[in-house]
This record gives structure tokens, C-alpha cells and sequence, in this order.
């Protein structure tokens, strides 16, 4: 099996000492430069694949040369001057305008059936073919954007990024020459070599995917077993309404979106699907609202459990690593609180965020896809507990409890080593573009 090394030194199938490069603006190599039109959400939501044309969005622009066109959009087939709009094979794609990180990433288009638009958001653009191949254009693109050119270029709004078509134009590209005239040959040779490469390097993270699937397989089993009475012990269920305190939170009248300073309003949005916090888009509320709340205040070793919307029932856990010492849950969240001494919070959360667990509360959401749960899910939704002596077992939900988080740093260990190998991957690839087109000392 190949491994990360196998990548660090590739063999070059051409030899560079034969090609003299140079530096050539993109006006120079191409015939025509063309950003896509736009079409409101509301015109878009009447056309499907019945009666429309597809129209390629940036999101359909993937990484490293790639078009992705599981997600498509569509406009009428009657469009007024639609034809001009039309993507041709051999097309370069460049995506123009997109949050700042994505500005600049392109792909060739090659030929489907039947006819393709492109959005307003992308510009297409069509090469002097006895120049530069199509691929060398879109790789060399693709350099730019990997070394944080394009980040650089754009004109930044708030929320986006462009690259007018003006400054897409007038940018530098390094272009391999032999007697004189442009090396079409050896930009084949470039292209192979890239994508043989990158195809090589493509095979191992589907491999460290099905890893990271099987640890996560093997932490649902860990839960699952956890939570079944071994031999000669006594477990009862209790209703978690009857062990914890069970509230929605709170917000200020008008929302939160107008304040950018204060105490943190936690939503569905920050709990991560590993029971952990995620505090990216953090909103805020006012400091005076918080004092004078009588709910909603989070502590520590409550447990937050999400009431509506698409993530109904997700988990996360107040513990040390929780850095705020005032915080809020908004509307959309239940804070948990445990209200009976002999029950070990900790224990309640793992339970909670285990399948059995989840199903046990998503049993209780409403009918539709978007259904939550309301405060009657605290009667409905059981617990098991260890007993001993007629009581609840404290010192049985510790060690289960200690031994769940044991095992759950160590698969966290071996996720995060794995998501580094992946990560490693995606730099080896953009090495062998720096190798390819960055030419500064020759």
C-alpha cells in the first residue's frame, strides 16, 4: 500500500532543463472572457430538471480541477439569449465571487449531454488553443488559488469576495516555451503528471475515511454496550424528567443578531455531533439581559440538548473545557439539568448522545422533518440506571462513565491523527503544484 512518503519525491516524466518558462498575462492565451448571469431564488424555484437548463453554481466548482454535478440548479429553457451563456468542452470555470477562501478555484468542463449554463458568480473562460491546453490553464489557476493569490487579489465585501474579470485578465501565468514557441507538448506532459499524481494520492483518503467510519462504528458499539446490565446486576429505567430539571432558553426581544459583544447566546448550531461545542458564528446577548433571566443560565454539567430544526435531539456537555464562565442558551435549545444527587450527570450525557439514546428522544419529535420536541419529552424519554441496595448506583455511573470518556480520547486520538494524515495529503498535492508552476529562480 502506498503511504504518505511514497509522494514526497514524485519522478518527473518531462525534463525541465529542456523548457525555457516565461510569464504571459491570461489576455494573452485567451479568446474569450465571459461571467455567467444571475436568476432570483424565486424564478429558480419553478424550474426543475423537467423543464430547465442546469445552471453551474461555485459550489459546483470542487477542489483541484473537479466539477461537482450532484447539486444542480436550473433555469428556464425559453430564457431570452440563453445561448450565450452555453459551456463548451475544453471551458475553464473560474469561480469569481464565493466567501474570500473559495475565490479563485477553477475547473475545465468537459463535454456532457446536452446544454450547460453558468451563474453570474462564475467566469468562463475560453483559451487560444495553439497556446495552452484547457487542463494547464485550470491546474495553473488552481496553483494561484492553493498559494493564497487570489485571497490577496479579491475585492472584499462583507460576507465575499470577487475577482473582476478586468483583474482575472491582467494576472501572470508561468507558460513552458521550446524554440521559442509555446511547449503544448509539455503542458500535456504537466497535466498527466498532475492528475496521474493526484489520482495516486486520491486512493488513500477514501482508505483513512472508512477508518475514520470504523472508529466511529466502534464507539457506537463501546456505547451501546456500556449501557446493558452485565450479569447479576440491577438497572431500572426512570423517566429523565424525574431525575433533572428540564428548561428551554431565552433571548431577547428582537433576537440576537444586532449584538456583537456581551454574553454568549449558545444555539443549535454550537453542538457538534460528537457531544462537544463548536463556537464558530457565536452570537451575543446583553449583559443587563442576562442578570435579569430567570432561565436559561448555563452551568456546569448541564447537558444542552437541541429541541427543533434538522440537528433535533444533538447533545453537548458543560464540562472544565467550557470557556466562558456567562452563557446563555437561546430558544431552540433544552438545558438539562440533573436534580437528583444520585445521579451522575456525566453518565446521563453519554446515554443521551448514544444511539439508543437518540432514537429514545427523537421518538418523541413532532411529524414533519423539521418536527422538534417539547418539554414532554422529559416524561417520555427513559433512562437506564445501575442500582444497588434499592438505590441508584453513584459509584457504577462514575466508572461507566470514566471508562466512556477513556475510550472516547482515545478514539478522538486516533481521528485526529487520521484527519492529519488527510490533511498531510492535501499539502503533498499542493507541493507538486509549487513544484510545477512556481518558477521565481529560474
Amino acid at each position: 500500500m502506498e503511504t504518505l512518503e511514497d509522494f514526497s519525491n514524485p519522478k518527473k516524466p518531462w525534463e525541465v532543463e529542456r523548457v525555457e518558462w516565461r510569464e504571459v498575462r491570461l489576455r494573452e492565451v485567451t479568446k474569450d472572457v465571459k461571467s455567467g448571469f444571475a436568476l432570483s431564488k424565486q424564478k429558480r424555484r419553478k424550474i426543475n430538471v423537467n423543464n430547465g437548463i442546469p445552471q453551474l453554481r461555485p459550489y459546483n466548482i470542487a477542489n483541484w480541477n473537479k466539477i461537482n454535478f450532484d447539486e444542480l440548479t436550473f433555469i428556464p429553457k425559453d430564457m431570452q439569449g440563453v445561448e450565450e451563456y452555453f459551456i463548451e468542452n475544453g471551458d475553464v470555470l473560474f469561480n469569481n465571487t464565493n466567501s474570500i477562501e473559495l475565490v479563485g478555484r477553477a475547473a475545465v468542463y468537459k463535454a456532457l449531454d446536452g446544454n450547460y449554463t453558468y451563474s453570474n458568480h462564475i467566469t468562463r473562460v475560453r483559451v487560444k488553443k495553439q497556446i495552452i491546453t484547457p487542463d494547464f490553464l485550470s491546474w495553473c489557476l488552481n496553483f494561484l488559488w492553493s498559494k493564497g493569490f487570489f485571497y490577496l487579489k479579491a475585492t472584499k465585501w462583507i460576507g465575499q469576495a470577487g475577482i473582476s474579470n478586468k483583474k482575472l485578465l491582467s494576472i501572470k501565468i508561468p507558460l513552458p516555451f521550446h524554440n521559442g514557441k509555446p511547449d503544448l507538448e509539455t503542458q500535456k506532459k504537466i497535466v498527466e503528471y498532475i492528475e496521474v499524481n493526484f489520482s495516486r494520492i486520491d486512493k488513500i483518503p477514501e482508505k483513512k475515511k472508512k477508518e475514520l467510519e470504523k472508529l466511529d462504528e466502534l464507539w457506537e458499539s463501546v456505547l451501546e454496550q456500556a449501557f446493558k446490565p452485565k450479569e447479576g446486576e440491577e438497572w431500572r429505567e426512570a423517566r429523565l424528567g424525574e431525575v433533572a430539571y428540564i428548561e428551554s432558553g431565552n433571548r431577547p426581544k428582537g433576537g440576537v443578531k444586532k449584538y456583537t459583544d456581551g454574553i454568549p447566546s449558545i444555539g443549535g448550531e454550537h453542538l457538534s455531533y460528537d457531544g462537544t461545542f463548536s463556537f464558530e458564528k457565536l452570537k451575543y446577548i446583553p449583559e443587563d439581559f442576562y442578570e435579569q433571566s430567570n432561565k436559561g443560565k448555563i452551568k456546569k454539567y448541564d447537558i444542552l440538548i437541541v429541541k427543533d430544526g434538522a440537528t433535533t435531539g444533538k447533545t453537548a456537555f458543560v464540562d472544565d473545557n467550557f470557556p466562558f464562565k456567562k452563557a446563555m442558551v437561546n430558544e431552540h435549545v433544552f438545558l438539562c439539568r440533573i436534580s437528583e444527587e444520585r445521579i451522575y450527570p456525566k453518565f446521563v450525557f453519554r446515554f443521551l448522545m448514544s444511539g439508543e439514546g437518540q432514537n429514545r428522544i427523537l421518538k418523541t419529535k413532532g411529524g414533519t422533518a423539521q418536527g422538534g420536541i417539547n418539554r414532554r419529552f422529559s416524561k417520555l424519554v427513559k433512562i437506564p440506571i445501575p442500582f444497588r441496595n434499592n438505590q441508584p448506583d453513584l459509584e457504577k455511573q462514575k466508572e461507566i462513565a470514566n471508562y466512556l470518556d477513556s475510550v472516547y480520547e482515545k478514539i478522538k486520538t486516533l481521528k485526529e491523527k487520521i484527519q492529519r494524515q488527510i490533511t498531510q495529503l492535501e499539502e503533498i498535492k499542493e507541493s507538486i503544484l509549487d513544484e510545477v508552476f512556481n518558477h521565481d529562480e529560474s
